[in-house]
């Protein structure tokens, strides 16, 4: 039964290492597709509003969404099985990116747009770089 609770416990540490860079390789996933759509002026109708045609964001979407409940349990994880500053620092970058998406919840321009989607990309891309790196050692 030691072998199973071992096993159990390497899992939840294993999980606690790979799920934020996981989570910012879907933000990067996202902000990289927007920046295409708008690039390409693809837009579509939802409701009254005209948006951002992302089919794979969508589809991402309609399975999982990350919350405040889900990072501030990203967060007691990271920090109950000690892992790297890199770990950290993507829990923090999720964090300041949900802030961020409560905050720009109105019309942008275009350039504001790319702004914040090529900053988001930078950032993610280097944190899902580095974790990458980290986990396959």
């Amino acid at each position: 039964m030691s072998t199973f609770i071992y096993k159990a416990r390497l899992l939840l540490i294993w999980i606690g290492k790979a799920l934020p860079f996981g989570i910012c390789t879907l933000s990067l996933i996202s902000h990289a597709e927007s920046a295409y759509a708008l690039m390409l002026d693809r837009y579509i109708y939802f409701g009254s509003y005209i948006i951002l045609d992302t089919p794979i964001s969508f589809f991402i979407g309609s399975y999982f969404e990350y919350n405040l409940q889900m990072l501030l349990v990203l967060f007691v994880i990271s920090i109950s099985v000690e892992t790297c500053i890199y770990n950290k620092l993507a829990c923090i970058y999720l964090g300041v990116n949900l802030i961020e998406k409560s905050y720009f919840d109105f019309e942008l321009e275009p350039d504001t747009i790319y702004i914040i989607c090529m900053l988001n990309i930078a950032i993610s891309g280097y944190l899902t770089y580095k974790g990458i790196k980290i986990l396959t050692k």
